[in-house]
């Protein structure tokens, strides 16, 4: 079965139809972060872009074709991001792991609407919601295989989930706290090489 995430949306190649195709998807990004997806009409997301209901249709065939445009968005915003990152992530198995939940956690403070709408979307279509991390772990799975940060036994998909759950929430640590200073990631920093390098396994007593 194919992937919903694979919904083709044909991207105007004229600087005209990109404007308009841009301001669409933005508009449509802060009404369904701000009011929720099934509040939002298209009438909304026009309206807020300054176009008419008509030139919605022009780009795209429904609410939920736009909305799962702006899923994939995301996915590809923060992969480039990732990647734009990946060079400056140096050191061990342990420092790249950290320096790549770290990086997550910068992203989604900058990008705090990711939150809003790709969990909402287990309550639009729960498949969509799945397929959504499904194919995210599976792109980090390479990633932890090359920098050789499975630990030992342990299966890529889970660990790469298990990865994606520690940035996911620590994130929304961030964003409820609104607080992604230098204290409060350093704090995070340390958490983390305690939990991978250290594990949760307590230590004989001396």
């Amino acid at each position: 079965m194919n992937s919903k995430l694979d919904l083709v949306v044909v991207i105007p190649e004229s600087e005209e139809g990109r404007r308009s195709f841009d301001k669409l998807v933005k508009a449509a990004e802060d009404c369904f972060s701000q009011q929720g997806y099934r509040n939002t009409t298209i009438k909304d997301i026009a309206r807020s872009a300054g176009l008419s209901v008509g030139a919605f249709y022009i780009y795209f065939r429904s609410k939920y074709q736009l909305y799962v445009y702006i899923m994939q968005s995301f996915a590809r915003r923060l992969q480039g991001y990732l990647d734009s990152r990946a060079g400056k992530i140096t050191g061990d198995t342990v420092d790249v792991q950290v320096g790549y939940i770290m990086e997550f956690i910068r992203f989604a403070y900058e990008n705090p609407a990711c939150y809003n709408l790709i969990f909402e979307s287990l309550y639009i279509d729960r498949d969509l919601f799945l397929q959504y991390y499904y194919l995210y772990a599976q792109r980090y799975v390479p990633a932890l295989v090359k920098n050789r940060s499975l630990p030992e036994g342990m299966d890529p998909m889970i660990w790469s989930f298990i990865n994606m759950g520690i940035g996911n929430f620590i994130g929304l640590k961030v964003l409820a706290e609104d607080d992604a200073g230098p204290e409060q990631m350093e704090k995070i920093r340390r958490a983390l090489y305690i939990l991978l390098r250290s594990g949760l396994e307590k230590k004989p007593e001396e």
